[in-house]
């Protein structure tokens, strides 16, 4: 009997973690601008209209094979994906703010012991970020405890839950998916009037031409180029020269494929891509950077193409 209440009690938290989120994220106070809050919004709505987004990734598959690529295994989404992509978005977005928790939150992680954070000369908009986060995971029972003291302490407690879900998500899951939500952030704010045509493929398990297996974070198709992304919260110096072989396998330029670091200065980032062939953006610069790099995939109305022909016949 325990049990199910205890079942009950914790749906009752995922339920209100889903309402508190979207309330904070709807929020125009916090929203990074009124086109990606719109293209968030958009967001939210993927896996409830089937006729606005169906995730054909078929022609990724055929690109992958076309590389002497076989795929073993793929991953398939759960219905939680959506409020932990919401989360992970919100970690991404304000990363400045909550990353000496997040800090913390790993460090602690192994240990499964409580931490303290004292907050004092923290800014108030870091404190409001840091503590929604934790709030937002406390409530889907990532944190097993917390508890923040107001003025004049200013001091959080907290706890994490060593549940599968919240290691994996801790470790890095989270990152790969701020990635992947940043990046169809970045493609609705290109899909207006004509929406840009797109499908991705998640965490892939794959076997290299030599045999090799390699588990590929996310790459997307978009119109009619493809994009591969690798996120890493940390550890990356072991990885960077195995992504560039592979982005040479993919026949993949510095254009269309990127590693996200999350604890990285702008000049070792700098300093990275100049050594490697893949592009090292900073957490911070990602959703921009991208956007900017796919504006070219913008469809363009049939009028403006139609005085586009006529100004060449000029």
């Amino acid at each position: 009997m325990n049990d199910i209440e205890d079942i009950k009690a914790l749906l009752n938290r995922i339920a209100k973690a889903l309402e508190t989120i979207a309330d904070y994220l709807n929020d125009k106070q916090v929203a990074r601008s009124k086109e990606n809050k719109d293209a968030f919004d958009s967001l939210s709505s993927v896996e409830t209209d089937k006729n606005k987004f169906v995730n054909d990734f078929s022609e990724i598959e055929e690109f992958l094979n076309s590389k002497n690529i076989r795929i073993k295994s793929i991953k398939e989404e759960e219905e939680s994906d959506e409020i932990l992509d919401k989360i992970a978005l919100f970690m991404g977005d304000r990363y400045s703010h909550i990353k000496n928790l997040y800090q913390h939150i790993k460090r602690d992680l192994n240990k499964g012991r409580s931490f303290t954070l004292d907050l004092r000369n923290h800014k108030q908009e870091e404190i409001a970020s840091i503590t929604q986060l934790c709030s937002n995971l406390h409530q889907i029972a990532f944190l097993e405890e917390y508890k923040y003291y107001k003025s004049p302490k200013y001091t959080l407690y907290a706890k994490v839950n060593r549940i599968p879900k919240a290691i994996n998500f801790f470790t890095g899951g989270w990152l790969e998916r701020y990635v992947k939500s940043a990046v169809i952030e970045a493609i609705k704010s290109i899909s207006h009037p004509i929406p840009v045509n797109y499908s991705y493929l998640k965490n892939p398990q794959i076997i290299l031409p030599n045999g090799d297996n390699f588990e590929l974070d996310i790459i997307f198709k978009i119109e009619d180029e493809y994009f591969w992304f690798e996120a890493k919260t940390g550890d990356y110096q072991r990885y960077i020269d195995k992504y560039s072989k592979v982005a040479e396998i993919l026949k993949l330029d510095y254009e269309h494929a990127y590693m996200i670091l999350t604890d990285i200065t702008e000049a070792g980032a700098k300093a990275l891509f100049s050594l490697f062939k893949m592009s090292v953006i900073r957490i911070d610069d990602f959703y921009e950077t991208f956007k900017e790099a796919i504006q070219h995939l913008k469809p363009q109305p049939e009028e403006e193409l139609g005085s586009d022909e006529q100004n060449n016949e000029l």
